[in-house]
């Protein structure tokens, strides 16, 4: 053999093996990055659909709460105005029973009895005293008493293969309820509903434009959104072999052991129906926190596999055409031929890592490499579309958002002036104004007062709570006297409430402190603390307001005689929408956003919050700021 031919051979054999090895972890790497990337979308996508499900589940209640108000049990047009109010909120049912369970107005099954509220989550909440919200899965009875045959017969979900399985007679709703009061401010009755989500395939339609748009794939959708009773679709956009939608037929076991069974999610490859989907599935519970169905988000696999075949064949066939042209040019055409592959290489794992800014400085000789080139920025241009789309659904969640914190805003604004009338009104009654009053009707309207206050520290939380969400809440700092302009005004604005529930506030107070901070922010922080004591404390006990001042911290502290909490209450009291709920609590009104919002103004200032107590005796609530800005 010439040395020639060996060298051939050797430079043959290297280069053959450089190729393959190069081909096999090309094809990996297009194979896992497409398919992780497809499935980090379908997991992103189940979160936007996921929350999209919970606000509307919670707008419809709101809608519900705001509409009730004013309806009265035995008024002649109530009956008229809960048709008004059904159909303005597209329900499938709305009726109205009193707080034992007796049917009153709405479409009951003729000759219906009880409606059975210890058995229904929600009309238990909503018989405590709040307006209540949730999916919940209706059995064919309970159908039967809501709608009569009708609405029983209307909801079955024939199971698919003629199987009769006891999950087909239920029908899932989002269900909806709240109380109605008398003049004593006793729930008499309950306003309950809810929108089917059985064949509401409207819902699911509306969420997968949401998140994939309408487009279509060989006939099928690029993706579909279901909602399960159980393992059972009650509603979907999946189509089986014969275009119609898959109504009826099952998930597989797998599925429901983890997500039914251990109410986790699941994501992964799946075959749905007919097809192969990157799928999402997320457990779905009622307001007891028993899993009755589930939330499905797919994305069709066969575009990605498509896109898969055709990369993998554009990158292979260079790296085969390269490989024989350098074997026959030798190892002289090795470097230019490799080194635009070496270029791609490092350009796919940059773009693996996140990086879409991805520059190809490609000297490229040969039209196979400058098409793989273009393939390459083609698909860097897709991804970077997709996160495009992604962004403008995000935003258009975020806007939806910033409505919902205006309605907010509106309502609880519209709720300040009538509450004031309304302490107007019983304080020139019980002042004898309009003429001597009995005691016992003062007690009343003292009563009635005092509930007007909770409300109108309640609305004034909200009020606080949108604007801190839109973002209003921004310190200005100045220089100001704390006494004066912080503690003083608080007092004052809080005293009738410490009044009306006969308990003594004392004040500490340094009258020549002054800070760099914003009175305003400072206010709500303090207002809150003294509303909590006054609202919390023993009635006929005392109060304390303490200011104390160490170095450059200012110390305040609200102390008062009361039930206290535990440890464990005290962990969690400055969350979000975050009360103690016990046998002494029950009766007291809040919103459960005061001392969130007392920390958050707090920590606009640089400063810090915590409480104490000792259960069952008193507790503290304190938080220290810096005199200086800083």
């Amino acid at each position: 053999m010439s040395i020639r031919s060996a060298l051939i051979l050797v430079i043959a054999w290297l280069l053959t093996a450089a190729m393959t090895i190069l081909g096999v972890v090309g094809a990996i790497s297009i194979n896992q990055s497409i398919f992780r990337e497809a499935q980090s979308r379908v997991d992103h996508d189940l979160d936007v659909v996921s929350t999209n499900y919970r606000q509307q589940i919670q707008l419809l209640s709101d809608r519900l709460g705001y509409r009730a108000t004013g309806i009265r049990t035995g008024e002649s047009d109530t009956a008229a105005r809960m048709q008004e109010m059904k159909r303005a909120l597209h329900l499938g049912v709305l009726n109205l029973c009193d707080a034992t369970g007796g049917p009153l107005i709405g479409s009951f099954r003729d000759g219906a009895t009880k409606v059975p509220i210890n058995e229904d989550p929600v009309l238990r909440q909503a018989l405590a005293g709040k307006v209540a919200s949730g999916t919940v899965a209706l059995d064919a009875e309970r159908l039967e008493i809501e709608g009569g045959p009708a609405l029983r017969n209307a909801m079955l979900v024939g199971a698919a293969g003629g199987s009769s399985e006891s999950d087909t007679t239920k029908a899932l709703f989002w269900w909806f309820a709240t109380p109605i009061r008398d003049s004593s401010d006793r729930v008499v009755a309950l306003l309950y509903g809810g929108r089917a989500l059985s064949f509401n395939h409207e819902l699911v339609d509306e969420m997968r434009d949401l998140v994939f748009g309408a487009g279509l794939y060989n006939q099928k959708p690029l993706g579909t959104v279901t909602i399960f009773l159980g393992s059972v679709r009650v509603a979907t956009n999946v189509r089986g072999p014969d275009r119609t939608r898959a109504i009826g037929t099952r998930v597989s076991s797998e599925v429901q052991r983890k997500v039914l069974v251990d109410g986790q999610r699941w994501s992964a490859r799946a075959w749905v129906v007919d097809a192969w989907y990157f799928s999402g599935y997320e457990p779905i519970a009622d307001p007891d926190g028993k899993i009755i169905g589930m939330l499905y988000v797919g994305l069709l696999e066969a575009p990605y596999a498509q896109l898969r075949r055709t990369l993998m064949l554009r990158f292979l066939a260079p790296v085969v055409v390269i490989g024989v042209l350098a074997v026959l040019a030798a190892l002289l055409l090795v470097r230019r031929i490799t080194r635009p592959l070496w270029v791609l290489g490092k350009a796919a794992e940059r773009l693996t890592r996140g990086d879409q800014q991805v520059e190809l400085n490609v000297k490229a000789t040969y039209s196979e490499i400058k098409q793989l080139a273009k393939t390459f920025t083609e698909m860097e241009r897709a991804i970077a579309d997709r996160d495009r789309q992604l962004w403008q659904q995000n935003e258009k969640l975020q806007r939806a958002n910033s409505n919902y914190m205006k309605m907010l805003g509106f309502i609880t604004h519209e709720m300040k002036n009538p509450l004031a009338a309304i302490q107007i009104i019983i304080d020139v009654i019980v002042e004898n104004f309009l003429g001597e009053v009995p005691d016992k009707v003062k007690q009343s309207l003292i009563r009635i007062k005092r509930n007007c206050e909770e409300m109108t520290d309640m609305v004034k939380n909200y009020l606080d709570l949108s604007r801190a969400e839109r973002g209003e809440l921004v310190p200005t700092k100045t220089r100001i006297a704390f006494r004066q302009e912080v503690v003083d005004p608080c007092v004052m604005h809080v005293g009738p409430l410490f009044e009306s529930r006969g308990m003594k506030l004392e004040v500490s107070s340094p009258d020549d402190l002054e800070i760099e901070g914003d009175g305003e922010l400072l206010r709500i922080a303090l207002s809150n603390y003294l509303t909590n004591a006054a609202k919390y404390g023993r009635e006929g006990g005392l109060a304390r307001l303490q200011v104390t001042v160490e170095g450059d911290e200012v110390t305040v502290c609200v102390w008062n005689e009361g039930i206290g909490f535990s440890e464990a209450e005290g962990e969690v009291l400055f969350n979000k929408f975050s009360r103690i709920r016990n046998e002494n609590t029950r009766n007291k009104r809040g919103s459960g956003m005061g001392l969130f919002l007392s920390r958050e103004m707090v920590g606009l200032h640089g400063g810090r919050t915590w409480g104490e107590s000792e259960q069952g005796k008193w507790a503290r609530f304190c938080f220290t700021i810096p005199r200086s800005a800083g």
